[in-house]
């Protein structure tokens, strides 16, 4: 089978991540596989490299897809909603969420708003099959779409195999009086809510933001000198942000909305326990694992200054979230589409 895969979005957070993951945990030898994107992010694959830079967010994006594909690959696979225009094979994407319906603050005024809307219900209508990452999502899809989410099916996203490779190479750290938030500084993550309860917190405890210290900056329209011990890390490499989780007491993930929410999950297997917002996706991905929930500010300010817990659960994260799984049910599913 040949399979074509829109790469271009790796390098990027959140759906960057989970698109690689995917790619590690492919079988390159069972099919022939086109990777559009950049060569020097891909060449690692054994794959037929389709060198294409442009931003898969953009207009120009929309309109790159390479036509002498349609004639080439059997199916094609985007790990988001944004379709390229073209296209003409069969098509399988990933929903992450639907915020940008759900949550209006996610976008940009009425026309953005609107070009996301339309750009969503062509993916319901062009994909043959829409991988879900959670029953949350799946279940927003069914109440947007309504028979067009007949074609959804739950697919959840693993872990990258970097995170069990730091955790099984390194000591465990020697928790610091620190808590960390991975993020950025979209409405629906929940920041605002984080640094408010965190002001109630006393004594000397670090908080410590990971992202772009700008965006971050710009975003919350903050004077960084009016919180105290509030550190912005800027943006981690892999080595340092695993660094940074596993020295902390607490991972704080206090988002109003989330499709998945990966950050909590490698804080576990880095030893770390999270605090998490009391949202359904949350109780979905996260049941029977430690992880504490808070419904307050006052509850999140009282979870951050007591004690955490050990925790000990990555085999157990490793067998429910696995990209070596992920990647198989999307083959079987393009196998399918192909047919």
């Amino acid at each position: 089978m040949k399979i074509a895969i829109d790469c271009r979005y790796i390098g990027m957070s959140g759906i960057g991540r989970v698109c690689e993951g995917i790619l590690d945990a492919l079988d390159f030898s069972a099919n022939s596989f086109f990777l559009i994107g950049k060569k020097e992010k891909l060449q690692k694959y054994p794959a037929e490299i389709i060198e294409d830079s442009t931003n898969p967010y953009s207009f120009g994006g929309l309109r790159s897809f390479p036509k002498e594909l349609n004639q080439t690959c059997d199916a094609l696979f985007v790990p988001n909603f944004l379709i390229p225009f073209g296209v003409k094979i069969p098509v399988l994407t990933i929903m992450h969420d639907l915020a940008f319906l759900d949550v209006k603050e996610t976008t940009r005024g009425f026309k953005d708003r609107l070009i996301k809307k339309v750009l969503l219900k062509r993916c319901m209508k062009k994909s043959k099959s829409v991988a879900c990452v959670s029953r949350f999502t799946l279940e927003r899809c069914e109440h947007y779409y309504g028979k067009l989410a007949k074609k959804c099916f739950v697919n959840y996203n693993g872990i990258s195999e970097n995170v069990f490779s730091y955790a099984n190479t390194h000591e465990r750290a020697e928790k610091k009086d620190q808590i960390v938030f991975v993020g950025n500084v979209k409405p629906h993550k929940g920041l605002t809510t984080l640094l408010s309860a965190f002001s109630e917190l006393g004594g000397e405890t670090k908080l410590k933001i990971i992202g772009e210290k700008d965006t971050f900056l710009t975003g919350l329209q903050l004077d960084e000198s009016a919180y105290k011990n509030v550190v912005f890390t800027g943006k981690l490499s892999d080595e340092e942000l695993f660094f940074e989780i596993a020295r902390s007491k607490y991972l704080v993930l206090p988002s109003k909305y989330e499709g998945f929410g990966l950050p909590p999950l490698e804080a576990l297997v880095l030893g770390t326990q999270p605090i998490v917002s009391d949202i359904p996706v949350f109780r979905e991905v996260y049941q029977g694992l430690p992880v504490k929930f808070f419904g307050s500010e006052e509850t999140l300010t009282a979870e951050m200054r007591a004690a955490s817990d050990q925790v000990n659960c990555s085999a157990e994260i490793a067998e429910r979230y696995s990209y070596s799984a992920c990647a198989k049910i999307i083959l079987g599913k393009l196998y399918g589409l192909a047919q």
